[in-house]
């Protein structure tokens, strides 16, 4: 190939996302899955020379960088403060009993200190770019447990700071005085606040400059420049290079041009995140791993065993609800893709074998593909584990699901011809409100237990638990209310909650939100009167804006809306 090597991996790797993506679209599958396989089974042909796989680690290096970069410009200090407690308590707390439980069974299969030290930092770390892309698909990054799973994702990526800080000195401890290592640490948190803290100084100004451009070129190049900029920075200081790409995000993130910024960056990140996952897919060892498979199909099962037995009892002990634990554990049982940066380190610093590399590296790559079907499952599961309990275990049922519902000895809800509002969150809420000013008696059930304790302190009647629950239901006095508003964006939770309030009232009025088309007619056969879609009223709101202000009359406006109803199947 010659010079043209960095022109064929490229062509490689985009054929491959191309033709991996068409497939996974075509078989409803997450597109990072068909990215995945088909830079495995293309990997096979990347030319075995020394410059393919290096241009390939380059790209993939480039498209890290961004991929974090764009996470840091995301960055929200607002939707982490909602989660806050459980979110830093959490994740501290989870990614140390990872680490020391690590250390203690991975030494059991035939790895030494450090490389278990490392395997075990690797798998704490989950997916931020996997579980945010999924979550959006869903519509559930504002459900309660796509909040908390953000925000301990954060604390997650947050953490891997002194993980890289840490992680490449401890080859050099023991050869120390143990009152040099803190004075090391100091001095890398200090020239890392130095970066941070120059950074909040000349970026917002420089920015401002690049802004005084017009330009959304020369803004594209100042970015990606300035990404790239700080990457170096940090590698210079011998720390990660996709680090200083992310430190530069959360810089800019505080800016005013965060929103000009990222609009312009995405698609350039989309790119290279492509590029990211294929050569993933592309880097893996084929042989390695047909030879190794059962030992790595048993870590990448500790992997999840562990990470569910720590994150589930961790979620529920901070006062969740067990729907909320399950949900949120079940997100977060895959390997992020931080670990390979931090297998990089132990292999550059040779702490660990290229073995180890490569076993970090399937495992992260195996539980990424399970993930999607981890979080689509995750609620059936939830409830086929709470039926199997309330069949054939009734005292763990009492404890672990029953107990964190309502509670028996409560009086009967006072209520008929009510409202009752399945979900408190911005669409619920919302509906609460308007209940309260036409004075119609409602109720609401939420298994959020703050969302709970504030309505309580109004005075506004509410029932803890899973709406999903039939007792709960039956509760809340859906036999003797008059409607109910499924304000949940979970579809099978929708499902339930619409099956059940029929079975407590067939002639129940049922009105559920949902973020997609193709659940429409589902939701309506299944019983629900009326489904309505955000995205669909908010697009109907903003034609009667338009046909007003060209002038067209109140009956031709309301002509045009209900003709848009009609054919969106709402007439």
């Amino acid at each position: 190939m010659g010079e043209l090597g960095l022109a064929y991996s490229l062509l490689l790797v985009l054929s491959s996302a191309f033709f991996g993506g068409f497939l996974a679209k075509k078989a409803r599958l997450p597109l990072i899955l068909g990215y995945v396989f088909t830079g495995i089974v293309f990997g096979v042909f990347v030319t075995a020379g020394v410059r393919g796989k290096e241009d390939l680690a380059t790209l993939s290096e480039i498209g890290v960088a961004l991929l974090l970069f764009s996470l840091g410009i995301e960055f929200s200090f607002s939707r982490l403060s909602r989660v806050k407690e459980i979110a830093f308590w959490g994740g501290v707390i989870q990614i140390l009993s990872c680490i020391l439980l690590g250390i203690l069974i991975f030494p059991q299969l035939g790895f030494d200190f450090y490389s278990s030290l490392f395997l075990a930092s690797s798998f704490s770390l989950s997916s931020t770019a996997v579980v945010t892309k999924i979550l959006s698909e869903r519509g559930e990054l504002d459900s309660l447990s796509g909040e908390i799973m953000i925000g301990w994702l954060l604390i997650q990526d947050l953490a891997v700071l002194p993980m890289l800080l840490i992680l490449p000195k401890i080859a050099i401890l023991e050869t120390l005085p143990l009152w040099q290592i803190p004075l090391i640490l100091i001095k890398v948190f200090f020239s890392l606040f130095l970066v941070f803290f120059a950074g909040r100084l000349l970026v917002p100004r420089l920015l401002n400059l690049i802004s005084l451009a017009n330009s959304r070129e020369i803004l594209l190049i100042g970015v990606v420049s300035l990404c790239l900029l700080a990457a170096f920075g940090t590698y210079a200081l011998g720390l990660s290079f996709a680090l200083g790409a992310f430190l530069a995000g959360l810089i800019i993130s505080e800016s005013s041009q965060n929103h000009a910024v990222f609009q312009e960056i995405r698609p350039l990140r989309d790119l290279f995140a492509i590029v990211f996952f294929v050569g993933l897919g592309m880097m893996v060892n084929l042989p390695f791993l047909f030879s190794h498979l059962d030992k790595i199909l048993l870590l990448s099962l500790i992997v999840i065993l562990v990470k569910f037995l720590v994150i589930f009892p961790l979620v529920l002990y901070l006062g969740y609800h067990p729907k909320t634990a399950f949900l949120t554990a079940m997100g977060l049982l895959q390997v992020g893709e931080f670990s390979f940066l931090l297998s990089r380190v132990g292999v550059s610093h040779g702490l660990i074998s290229f073995d180890v590399y490569s076993y970090i590296l399937v495992v992260a790559l195996l539980t990424i593909t399970l993930t999607p079907f981890f979080i689509n499952f995750s609620p059936r599961i939830y409830f086929f584990l709470k039926k199997i309990c309330m069949n054939r275990f009734p005292k763990i049922y009492s404890l672990l699901f029953r107990g964190f519902d309502y509670k028996e000895e409560k009086e009967e809800l006072p209520f008929c011809d009510h409202v009752v509002i399945c979900g408190f969150g911005r669409v619920g809420s919302w509906l609460g409100r308007a209940c309260q000013m036409a004075k119609i008696p409602f109720v609401v059930v939420d298994f959020n237990q703050k969302v709970i304790s504030e309505l309580e302190k109004k005075g506004i009647p509410v029932v803890y638990g899973d709406p999903a629950d039939l007792e709960v239901l039956d509760f809340a006095q859906v036999d003797k209310a008059k409607i109910v508003v499924v304000a949940i964006p979970d579809r099978h939770t929708q499902t339930l909650v619409i099956g059940n309030a029929q079975t407590l009232n067939p002639k129940i009025k049922i009105i559920c939100r949902s973020h997609f088309e193709e659940d429409q007619a589902k939701l309506k056969a299944l019983g629900a009167e009326m489904v309505i879609m955000p995205e669909f009223e908010a697009s109907l709101s903003i034609v009667h804006r338009i046909l007003q202000n060209f002038g067209m009359d109140k009956e031709g406006v309301s002509g045009k809306i209900k003709r848009l109803r009609l054919e969106h199947g709402m007439g």
